[in-house]
């Protein structure tokens, strides 16, 4: 069993209500996760159970043309399996899905300890980020006049500058941040 199967069943066709839960679970923190192929061994255990319990109570949910054509290894009945019996298995389930996120979150964690950590952002490259978006709001209609740009260029130095000088921050901060702001609008100008 793969996660592929499970992500080609119809969910909304999953009966009872908590395997269906189960499922978006369990595709939920697929989508989640960075590592899906350490994901998919991790759960496999837990994939091979929702989709077993699937082909049990739900095979209408399972789309023939891309799951494989095997038989169920349990023993095959003419009646559906009772509710009990799937809510047990569920319950059991559950525990599972639980013990398997814990799994998949310490393997991130441990994953996160080889890399480097990411420096926070100062309050200046926070404030010069901020005055380079707003360079990117100019609209499509006035990107080709070259006279829009250079004010618009002139006023977001002045803002930068005067927001700079309240927060009595560095001038040397300030003025990379100018030549930042500069820059974006340089290649702004340049293009045309």
């Amino acid at each position: 069993m793969t996660i592929q199967q499970l992500l080609a069943l119809d969910v909304e066709k999953v009966q009872p209500t908590l395997l269906q839960a189960a499922v978006k679970s369990i595709l939920e923190d697929y989508q989640k996760t960075s590592d899906k192929k350490a994901f998919e061994e991790i759960a496999k255990e837990n994939i091979e159970k929702v989709y077993a319990l699937v082909q049990k109570s739900a095979p209408e949910a399972i789309n023939n043309a891309t799951s494989e054509k095997k038989p169920i290894t349990e023993k095959a009945t003419d009646d559906k399996p009772t509710i009990k019996s799937i809510d047990a298995d569920l319950k059991a389930l559950d525990k599972d899905i639980k013990v398997c996120r814990a799994k998949i979150k310490a393997y991130n964690e441990e994953k996160r300890k080889g890399q480097p950590k990411k420096k926070k952002p100062t309050r200046h490259s926070k404030i010069k980020g901020h005055f380079i978006s707003i360079s990117n709001l100019v609209p499509p209609s006035l990107k080709e006049n070259k006279e829009v740009q250079k004010e618009a260029r002139k006023i977001l130095l002045r803002a930068h500058r005067g927001i700079m000088n309240v927060f009595r921050m560095s001038d040397l901060k300030t003025e990379q941040g100018q030549e930042d702001i500069k820059g974006k609008y340089e290649k702004v100008i340049e293009k045309k």
